[in-house]
């Protein structure tokens, strides 16, 4: 993801500086990546519900007029 390309490249400084096996770090980064693709899932799952209770609120509205 573009947008945290800073944010990783933090990361995978940090996680390079600690002193573990080199599959360590590769399970750590990815484990990190995993983590922000479901962060970014679920972001986007709370901004579609928000359109779908807008929807919902306008059609109740209209109904009850």
């Amino acid at each position: 993801m573009a947008k945290n390309g800073n944010a990783y490249s933090s990361m995978d400084q940090r996680i390079d500086s600690i002193r573990v096996s080199e599959s360590d770090r590769q399970v750590a980064k990815e484990h990190m990546r995993d983590a922000d693709f479901v962060a970014d899932l679920v972001c986007r799952a709370t901004e579609k519900l928000r359109s779908a209770e807008e929807l919902l609120s306008r059609l109740f509205a209209q109904r009850s007029h």
